[in-house]
This record gives C-alpha cells, structure tokens and sequence, in this order.
C-alpha cells in the first residue's frame, strides 16, 4: 500500500429495521434534551417608563442678601450694589416653565463715593422665561469727585476732561428715581439669552431747575432729564459651562428729554447731540463655587469690556472696562 494513501475504515451495514429504530431513539433524545433547555433560556427584561430626573426641590420661601461690588474705567466709578430679599415660590410644579417662579420684595441700597441709593424694590417671575423688577430710590449726592454737575439744558457738552475742569462747581443734591425693568430669558442646553429694559424716571432738585435742566448720571454716562425719563437695555449671550460663563454684552442708553429741539441752534457742522449711546464687547465670569447656600454662596468674578459703536465723547480706542465681585448669602430657608 503506497505510503500516502490511508487505509480505508469498511463501511457499516444496518438493516432497515435498525435505521428506523435509530431515527426514533435520536429524535425522543433531541426532544428530551430541548426541553430542560428551553426552560433555562434567560427571560425577555421587563421594560417600565423611566420618570425623568428628579430636580432638587426648591424652597418654598427664602431670605437672602445679594451683593456686587464693581470698579470700572471709562468712566471711571465705584459702586457696592446691594439687596435684602425676601422670596416666596409661585407654583409647585416640576414643569421647566413653572418650576423657578417666584414674588419677592426688599431693600436696594447702591452705594459709592459720590452718592447713595437707597429703596425698596419688589420683583415677579410669573415664566422661567420672563421677569420683571420693579423699585423706587432716594438718591442724594455728595457733591464730592465731581457729583452732581448740573446744566441749563442737554445741548452742553459734558465729556470727562471739561467735568474734571469744572469739578469746584459740583454740589450736593438729592432727589428720587423709579425704574422698571423687565426682561426676557432663555437657556437651551449650554446657551444663554437674556434681555433687560430699564424704564426710568427721574425728579432730581438741580441748582439749573425747569422742565429743561439736566445733570449728569456716571451709571448711566449721560446726561439724565432732572425731570424726565431714560431708557437702558441689556442683552447678553451666554455660555455656560460650569464655573464658567463667557459671553457677550450689547448695552444701550436713550435719555428722553422734554425740550424743544427747534429753539436750539447747532453748532456749525454739527448736529444736535441726543446723547445716546451703544457699546459691545465680550463678557467672562467664573464661580469659585456654584452650590448655592452657605454664609457666601456663589462667589463670583466678572470681568467685562465694551467698545463704544455710538457715544457723543468716547468714540474712540479706549473700552468700557468693568471688574466685579458677588456673592449670595442664604439667611433664611424653609420649605
């Protein structure tokens, strides 16, 4: 027999009767064996609607204190803005819309070196989307660094060197300032749109009186009516991540005045100012700590910077630079 080939196994030889006897012994095997089997497959997992994440309940009043403190340039000023809050929740509801609103009153006081404000304020967030504040101070100046410096009308001009040449002319002064400022807001996922109108009045007691006298606001950087109104808005663009938010800031003034533009004269080749003004630029804050509660909750650091797109004096290089500090502290909380 050749080395390569090997030997083949003789083929066995069944009878018929056997085959079939065979072919029913394998098939009552396979049928014992699957059913032992069957019964130890695992069972399909029973499916159930998971509920959404639950979200921390918040409480249903609160009193707290909330403080920032800001120094700025261009202009120059600094000023302690502060406020005692009492809140109590609207509804009770897990919805996004209805869950964060609130009724709260309480007192403002804004301080600096050259005045004080000081109010009550009451605010309403009827919507997660919408708020609105409302408030009335007493204001007296000091007649220090500069405030206030007065004008028979709002055709003067008023830019920091002619109010730093003119600083021994500044006196003391009060009067009152209603404001109400509603604004809009919306987060989707990480991003963030909020805006704010101030609708203010102003009743100021100004050595250069009339319906046509005004004076000038270093919060504001304009010249404000003694007696009359001036509209401000705020929109930022935000994105939130975490102890972060970077952004950007749109800020605009419009003083309204009571006075007839015609029995003014222009000077030549100008045109008769409205003191208004707009201004843009980025916005950065960051939270050393986001829990809120606790004797300094949420201590933030914002930084801002704007550049003047229209502004009867500063249109030119040099930004709105403003750095500030906040914190919250939770004096009452209760369920």
């Amino acid at each position: 027999m050749p080395a390569n080939v090997f030997p083949q196994r003789p083929t066995p030889v069944r009878t018929p009767s056997l085959s079939k006897a065979l072919t029913r012994a394998a098939l009552l095997a396979l049928l014992g064996l699957g059913a032992p089997v069957a019964a130890q497959q695992p069972q399909a997992p029973i499916t159930e609607d998971v509920p959404p994440p639950v979200l921390p309940p918040l409480p249903d009043s609160r009193v707290y204190f909330t403080t920032l403190n800001v120094v700025r340039y261009n202009p120059l000023g600094l000023e302690s803005q502060n406020r005692l809050v009492y809140q109590k929740r609207l509804v009770d509801s897990p919805s996004l819309l209805l869950r964060d609103t609130y009724a709260s009153a309480g007192a403002s006081l804004r301080l600096s070196p050259a005045f004080f404000k000081l109010g009550p304020v009451v605010e309403l967030q009827p919507l997660a989307i919408f708020n609105v504040r409302a408030g009335y101070e007493y204001v007296q100046f000091f007649g220090t660094f500069g405030s206030v410096q007065s004008y028979p009308d709002s055709f003067q001009p008023y830019d920091d060197d002619l109010r730093s040449a003119t600083n021994d002319t500044a006196y003391g002064t009060s009067g009152h300032h209603f404001y109400v400022e509603p604004m809009l807001q919306a987060k989707v996922k990480s991003l963030a749109l909020r805006s704010k109108l101030a609708i203010e009045y102003w009743n100021m007691s100004l050595r250069d009186g009339g319906t046509r006298g005004t004076f000038y606001d270093p919060t504001l950087d304009t010249l404000v009516p003694g007696k009359g109104w001036v509209l401000a808005n705020d929109t930022d663009l935000l994105w939130l991540a975490g102890q972060w938010t970077l952004g950007a800031r749109l800020s605009a003034v419009w003083p309204r005045y009571d006075e007839d533009t015609s029995a003014v004269e222009p000077l030549p080749g100008r045109t008769l100012p409205t003191n208004s003004h707009v201004r843009v630029g980025p916005l950065v804050a960051y939270a050393f700590d986001t829990k809120p509660g606790g004797l300094m909750g949420k201590p933030t650091v914002v930084v801002m910077a704007g550049w003047y797109l229209k502004h009867e004096n500063r249109m030119n290089a040099m930004p709105y630079l403003l750095g500030g500090f906040s914190f919250t502290t939770e004096l009452l909380s209760g369920r």
